[in-house]
């Protein structure tokens, strides 16, 4: 879970305060670009996102309601920056692993760090081989926690074809991962 900046800072950005909006910056940064890598698989990708989602959060600093946790909203644009992105850019992205910076927290108990790092390559060099709309329906559905529905509404596609492209997805990814594990 995600530490949430001060609620002072916030209000001091969205009164206009720029050094304010650049402790938010220094804040999240980490997170968005984690999350931007995530839909991409290739860290200049989420690097342009995450820059680009901290000049949309910029401009938009105004219409934030602290109805809602501000990471929430700021995740929300990185989301929604990184499907643009990728629609924009319609092409196939790069298969580059981020070995730095492991991109998938799955602390499970009985596996070490050196097996835990091993199985996160293994699983974004396999997120990589998807297409782009399967690692964007997989990611939101199963690491953003979007519904079916919500999914297929911001791909712009059926509910049903939402359904048939995280399977697909998923058997994909099995796949890989078994042929890794065996090989």
């Amino acid at each position: 879970m995600m530490n949430e900046i001060d609620d002072k800072t916030v209000v001091k950005a969205t009164q206009g305060d720029k050094n304010a909006f650049r402790l938010i910056v220094l804040h999240y940064a980490q997170a968005v670009n984690r999350l931007a890598y995530r839909y991409t698989a290739d860290a200049s990708h989420a690097e342009d996102i995450a820059q680009e989602t901290f000049i949309k959060a910029f401009q938009a600093i105004g219409r934030y309601q602290s109805k809602a946790k501000f990471s929430t909203w700021l995740l929300r644009i990185t989301t929604n920056t990184s499907i643009d992105y990728l629609r924009k850019a319609n092409r196939q992205l790069a298969h580059s692993l981020d070995q730095e910076c492991p991109q998938l927290e799955l602390a499970e108990d009985g596996i070490d760090t050196v097996d835990q790092l091993d199985l996160n390559q293994r699983l974004m060099r396999a997120m990589s081989d998807l297409s782009d709309v399967e690692r964007l329906a997989i990611t939101m559905k199963h690491h953003q926690g979007y519904s079916i529905e919500e999914t297929a509404q911001e791909l712009k596609i059926k509910s049903n074809a939402c359904k048939q492209t995280i399977f697909r997805a998923v058997r994909k990814l099995r796949k890989q991962l078994k042929v890794e594990v065996s090989a």
